[in-house]
């Protein structure tokens, strides 16, 4: 029995689906079709640890914004740029294509002349990581990384680096993917301490949303396919059936 600490995620009813916390320095794959909840999941479990348990936080965008991120969750009342005036979060812009004198350019400043897919990008995360002392991390998303590569056996070693990098600084960390219902096991799977699943399913005229935990090495949890809403300070698992 491990007497690690918890890490617990803040977001109401899904630490006690796992036990009470994810283990600290674990990596973890976040998956789910697009409106599924990942990224506010994902943001959700890094401002909770830097409002509430003391735990620095970094956010690695390849898609949206720094600044479209921080007003995504205004509506939640998160306050996101107080936490990165703080020191308590990094926002890092790894997109790997920005706006350039009002043309959209490729960014090759971190995916190009690599010996090992994401290297450059892992070396930025953990300078970061060891700027704010850092104790989370969530990378949204691997499946835009992963484009970046057409050699997909060199981009899961490049994969593997990364979360062996982010290990070894002691990080829990979140990978968000994305995922179609009917989609493969992503490749991604196969490294991670856990697995956690979103579904985003059509209900008669309806979507309903839910969460299930796939695995979590190490941590009994509820193997439950969970709904959840996303209310106006964030989602919330809902799991009336479950017995503690």
């Amino acid at each position: 029995m491990s007497l690690s600490p918890k890490v617990r995620t803040g977001i109401p009813g899904f630490d006690s689906v796992i036990s009470g916390g994810f283990r600290a320095g674990m990596n973890l794959i976040l998956s789910g079709s697009p409106g599924s909840g990942k990224t506010t999941l994902g943001m959700q479990f890094l401002f909770h640890g830097a409002r509430d348990f003391d735990e620095s936080g970094v956010f690695v965008t390849l898609s949206e914004s720094p600044i479209s991120i921080r007003n995504n969750f205004v509506s939640y009342g998160w306050d996101i740029q107080k936490l990165i005036d703080e020191g308590k979060m990094i926002i890092i812009d790894a997109r790997p294509f920005k706006m350039e004198e009002g043309f959209v350019a490729l960014d090759e400043s971190l995916y190009r002349g690599e010996t090992l897919p994401f290297m450059h990008l892992s070396q930025l995360i953990l300078s970061s990581i060891k700027r704010i002392e850092a104790k989370r991390v969530v990378i949204d998303s691997l499946s835009v990384l992963a484009m970046q590569y057409t050699n997909k056996f060199y981009a899961r070693q490049g994969l593997q680096g990364m979360v062996h990098a982010l290990e070894s600084q002691g990080c829990t960390s979140i990978m968000i993917s994305e995922m179609g219902e009917t989609q493969k096991i992503p490749t991604e799977w196969y490294v991670a301490s856990g697995i956690i699943l979103l579904h985003h399913i059509r209900r008669e005229d309806t979507m309903e949303r839910a969460i299930q935990v796939i695995k979590m090495r190490g941590i009994k949890h509820s193997e439950q396919i969970l709904p959840i809403r996303i209310s106006e300070s964030g989602i919330q698992v809902m799991h009336p059936r479950l017995v503690p």
